[in-house]
């Protein structure tokens, strides 16, 4: 049998390390899923604020926009993943509004199109990329608890810092965003959000927030939904254990000493 020569050797290692590669990336791809449905609604209270003593044309238009808006409402019109397509609807305070559709790739967020891209893949968990192949690559810091009305559901919390230039207004401006934000775990949709940006020269600070005021998407009965976390847990009822100890030997500790006063006094008047 003739030996294999050392190019050959060499082509076939690379040959099984990109199929390696590329198996991975199929296994991962199919970790992208979405966990909305065509019909699905979700409605948005969304604010904004910033200095009254900076001109507007300093201040983003997404700013501007969520200062003056009364609610957003998305609804899931079709999905093929990675791509969610939606029709949105903006309405303002002073009555009008805005609407339209998007589409929400999330794989590749830069491939979005459309005023709403918080919509992550379904299920992810603590320490998983919100979008695992390209863009942001943040990480969820944690799964919480979420308390709706009469229920619980686990929530997918992301807190970010970075440090960027914004070119939304005439006059390109360093700025810093801090943003934490909450991801239903089952459907990858936004619960809440809440934005503050730093910025430079001059200096001042913007804020925009969303907060989910109601859905089709799930109820109390729905997979994932759980009962209230009740109030009186083990460890409610040890740290009320303890505080009651303590006030039990604190209340014994000045009787004590109350008596202990009340007797030097009689002492006192027999002398």
């Amino acid at each position: 049998m003739t030996p294999m020569k050392p190019a050959n050797i060499a082509i076939l290692l690379v040959a099984s390390m990109l199929l390696v590669i590329v198996q991975t990336a199929s296994a991962q791809e199919y970790s992208i899923v979405a966990g909305v449905k065509p019909g699905d609604q979700f409605t948005y209270t969304v604010t904004g604020s910033y200095p009254s003593n900076v001109p507007l044309g300093e201040v983003p238009a997404e700013v501007i926009n969520a200062a003056e808006t009364q609610f957003f409402t998305i609804t899931i019109a079709n999905v093929s993943n990675p791509n969610v397509g939606y029709s949105w609807k903006w309405h303002f305070t002073n009555g009008t509004e805005q609407t339209g559709d998007g589409v929400t790739n999330l794989e590749i967020p830069s491939e979005s199109v459309g005023p709403f891209w918080p919509i992550v893949s379904a299920n992810l968990t603590t320490g998983e990329k919100i979008h695992p192949h390209f863009g942001d690559q943040s990480m969820f810091n944690k799964t919480v608890m979420w308390t709706y009305s009469n229920y619980t559901r686990e929530t997918n919390w992301l807190q970010t810092s970075s440090d960027e230039q914004n070119n939304q207004t005439a006059v390109t401006k360093f700025r810093t965003v801090v943003s934490e934000s909450y991801f239903d775990k089952q459907t990858g949709m936004l619960v809440s959000l809440s934005e503050q940006t730093y910025y430079q020269s001059p200096s001042f600070t913007t804020t925009i927030t969303w907060k989910l005021a109601g859905q089709t998407a799930w109820t109390s009965d729905s997979q994932g939904s759980y009962p209230p976390t009740p109030f009186w847990t083990l460890p409610v009822i040890i740290t009320v254990g303890i505080v009651i100890g303590l006030l039990v030997v604190a209340l014994g500790w000045f009787v004590s000493i109350k008596r202990t006063q009340a007797r030097r006094k009689q002492l006192l008047k027999k002398k």
